[in-house]
């Protein structure tokens, strides 16, 4: 198998895992929570509360796997924790983001804002795509560090143009790839 399907493959069962575990909605333990709110800043902390119980439990999963390969990197948990903050100013119910899912290899960046400034589903479907652009900009807006910002932004962009700090960014790869 070609290394670009291996990682389309990695992507898929990413994408099937997440399926599954956003049909539940248990909220994190709290224990978790609390340390969200340790490691985050307090408006950080305030938008994250704002995320779904499943998102919530996948960006605890994220921070905690870069944790165990970069204990003492602050700056890195937060990306992890706060990755797909912008999925929070967006309607993204499940048909969304399966849709979102199955469209994103067809979905060029033109398409996409096309589709975001259009009505109806497509309009749905472009807006929850373009998540990540939103997140940074609410990141930015309350005063996350500048590897945040980017991460949120880069972070399901090809490794070849990502523009922030390697090695935080390859874990944090990894990790958004195995937690559910």
């Amino acid at each position: 198998m070609s290394k670009s399907n291996n990682g389309n493959s990695s992507q898929l069962a990413h994408l099937v895992r997440r399926f599954f575990a956003s049909l539940g909605q248990r909220s994190p333990d709290p224990s978790d929570v609390v340390w969200v709110k340790e490691t985050l800043l307090q408006a950080e902390f305030e938008l994250w509360e704002k995320m779904s119980p499943s998102d919530q439990r996948h960006s605890i999963a994220v921070a905690q796997m870069a944790r165990s390969e970069l204990p003492n990197d602050v700056t890195t948990m937060r990306a992890g924790l706060l990755h797909d903050i912008g999925k929070i100013g967006v309607p993204s119910g499940l048909i969304t983001r399966v849709a979102a899912a199955i469209s994103k290899p067809l979905a060029t960046e033109d398409r996409v804002n096309r589709w975001s400034q259009g009505k109806g589903p497509l309009a749905s479907l472009g807006a929850f795509m373009s998540y990540p652009q939103l997140g940074a900009s609410m990141l930015r807006e309350v005063g996350s560090d500048d590897f945040t910002v980017m991460w949120a932004t880069e972070h399901h962009l090809p490794s070849t143009e990502w523009t922030v700090e390697r090695t935080r960014a390859e874990v944090l790869q990894r990790a958004d790839q195995f937690a559910v």
